[in-house]
């Protein structure tokens, strides 16, 4: 069975043929011209299936003008889609340098040449050629949407930003959540050279852009950490339940830290209750647990999971119960103890809610299928079904 490929080769000789044919029609045999050695030569590649070179030579012998144009942007981005990038660029590279091109066409060629220069990583000369078409103003959303992907590519998070408000004006619609991450891309890189100032208000920014965003609330309360003003970090910390409540394990230590330097343990405690009563995340039961005495804290988690099934929650049980254990069970409660940590400790720990990517590590754009805050806590690792 052919393929769009087979079936474009085997077109283009028979549509010389069947013109050659009905010139032969209407001429006197003594006029009519011999046939070109160069299409010959193609068949003859066709026939032998070397079908490279068959396609160098069909692509010589169609002239290039406006009304073959749609035939060779075809083949160019067929080309592409086959992975055969350096075709496509000798194609889309021979339209754009037509100097009798229809302007139409030329931008179309000048797109498709972009994009080409993207499949084959050339970022600049994309960027480039996406600049030129938006001067002219023309495919602006193709060039914009792609502009964005290179700025993302290149982390350059401020002309993503300025490109993505562009994108918001020629499209109309909003996009508050991107927007915030790369303002919370840009807080990242201020707090990694330790300039909490800058760090704080890329925050702020980003929530103005997205009130409802988890990560800017998180970096917000890390930036204030860092200034020592524990009292705004624990408002910020605690915003994030409020924000989405599956990313309440992600300000647990965090929170703990500022009570501690703030010397009010006591309402680190209350806090815990109060969340254990609203969340059955099993990471809260095990910090509340924690923070209890040893009977209380078995007492704690022997009722969570008499209803919540958890070997989160079950394995912290075993390590508060392990000098109460009966002589008989001992031994291989710990074989079963260590399988139990082994497991958890290769566990992931966040799942892509779009594609399913999975892993111990929050990436805040989903490496897989490149969706932003996508990400989100595992509620229970190696949960049981």
């Amino acid at each position: 069975m052919f393929d769009a490929f087979g079936l474009a080769l085997l077109l283009m000789p028979m549509a010389g043929a069947v013109g050659w044919y009905l010139r032969s029609r209407v001429r006197p045999p003594e006029t009519q011209p011999a046939p070109n050695t160069d299409y010959l030569q193609g068949v003859q590649y066709l026939v032998n299936d070397e079908t490279d070179k068959a396609m160098d030579v069909f692509i010589r012998l169609l002239e290039v003008d406006n009304d073959t144009v749609e035939t060779h942007l075809a083949l160019g981005a067929l080309f592409r889609r086959r992975g055969e990038v350096d075709r496509a660029l000798r194609v889309h590279q021979n339209l754009v340098a037509r100097p009798n091109l229809d302007h139409k066409y030329r931008n179309r060629a000048r797109l498709e040449l972009a994009q080409d220069y993207m499949k084959a990583g050339v970022l600049d000369r994309a960027e480039g050629l996406y600049l030129e078409l938006l001067e002219q103003g023309m495919f602006q959303d193709a060039a914009l949407a792609s502009l964005v992907s290179i700025y993302e590519k290149e982390r350059d998070w401020e002309r993503a930003i300025e490109a993505t408000r562009r994108q918001e004006k020629v499209q109309g619609t909003a996009e508050p959540g991107r927007l915030a991450q790369y303002a919370c891309e840009m807080a990242e890189e201020a707090l990694w050279q330790k300039d909490s100032k800058t760090a704080l208000q890329w925050a702020k920014r980003a929530l103005t852009d997205d009130r409802g965003c988890v990560r800017a609330s998180l970096l917000e309360g890390k930036a204030l950490e860092a200034t020592g003003d524990h009292k705004a970090a624990v408002r910020a910390y605690r915003r994030v339940v409020k924000q989405d409540p599956r990313f309440v394990v992600e300000t647990l230590g965090p929170l703990k830290r500022c009570y501690e330097a703030l010397n009010k343990s006591d309402e680190w405690i209350s806090y815990l209750r109060e969340q254990s009563t609203q969340q059955s995340l099993p990471a809260v039961q095990v910090a509340l647990a924690r923070e209890s005495t040893p009977a209380d804290g078995v007492a704690l988690l022997a009722s969570y999971l008499s209803t919540t099934p958890s070997w989160t929650a079950f394995n912290h049980l075993l390590e508060l119960n392990q000098a109460e254990l009966p002589p008989m069970l001992a031994a291989p409660l710990e074989t079963l103890h260590g399988a139990l940590r082994a497991t958890l400790a290769s566990a992931p720990l966040y799942a892509c809610q779009h594609c399913g990517f999975s892993g111990r590590a929050i990436h805040w754009q989903c490496p897989s299928c490149r969706n932003w805050a996508s990400m989100t806590p595992v509620s229970d690792v190696a949960k049981p079904s």
